[in-house]
């Protein structure tokens, strides 16, 4: 089991065991530069997609463990955003317990006005949308309700987080890097600035929703801390309690709130 912390740069926080640094983007360091990053792995190497970091942002790291990685249990955090809460990272323990109990953890839901696609077209370009879309409908006609029902909600579990068994990363990755790829070959990025050029980044966030809805699957929403806004975070060995639901979306199982650590 292991999970992966994303990042473009040193990352200063010590980890726990079974939490290992990836370099995303590494394509772009020299080879002094890998050497000074002790105990880190870089998402150049194998089969990969680091030269497109740029504008798939974290999921060129996403992309390598699904292709070189074979861990029981894989997880995607970030060098500034992990499960837990500031004391304390989520264990590698905890996670398996929860993971007893549900398919996937994902990253508590965050609120978004009126709904997920007018917040998409707020602060992204609307047209990379639309032809998500129409990719869905064309080559994965299976999942349009799914999509549409995802647009319709008023919340979303950002920051492409999650922590599930490989089996299902890699189903998962297969689609979603088919779907990426089928958009990027008919996407001109040519004027995007550097933030737009993070869409397949942004539009893979959404794509998780629809995932999940379309397979069913029951998620554990877990707690995000962001070290960057508490720049006191030290992580403790201790045990804490969580609160975490596990919900499915079309309510076939209802709402079950579930206990752990001590």
């Amino acid at each position: 089991m292991a999970i992966y912390v994303m990042t473009h740069k040193p990352v200063e926080l010590s980890l726990p065991e079974h939490y290992q640094k990836l370099f995303v983007g590494a394509k772009k360091l020299t080879t002094e530069g890998k050497e000074a990053l002790k105990g880190y792995v870089f998402d150049d190497c194998g089969e990969n997609i680091s030269q497109k970091n740029s504008s798939y942002c974290e999921l060129t790291g996403m992309y390598w463990i699904w292709k070189n990685q074979q861990d029981d249990i894989v997880g995607l955090t970030h060098y500034r955003r992990f499960f837990g809460k500031p004391d304390e990272l989520l264990s590698m323990e905890e996670a398996k317990a929860i993971l007893k109990d549900c398919d996937i953890i994902v990253a508590k839901r965050q609120w978004v006005e009126k709904n997920v696609k007018v917040q998409f077209e707020e602060f992204h370009n609307k047209e990379d949308l639309a032809l998500l879309r129409t990719i869905i409908v064309e080559k994965y006609p299976e999942y349009q309700q799914s999509f549409d029902c995802a647009m319709s909600k008023c919340f979303l579990f950002s920051f492409n987080m999650l922590v599930c068994k490989k089996e299902i990363f890699d189903q998962y990755c297969t689609w979603l890097f088919d779907v990426l790829a089928e958009c990027e070959r008919r996407t001109d990025l040519t004027d995007y600035d550097a933030y737009q050029k993070r869409i397949f980044g942004f539009l893979s966030e959404r794509l998780l929703m629809v995932y999940l809805l379309c397979h069913n699957l029951k998620i554990s929403e877990v707690e995000v801390v962001e070290t960057e806004l508490d720049k006191s975070v030290k992580w403790a060995s201790k045990k804490w309690e969580m609160i975490t639901i596990v919900k499915n979306f079309f309510g076939n199982h209802g709402t079950k709130t579930m206990r752990y650590g001590k």
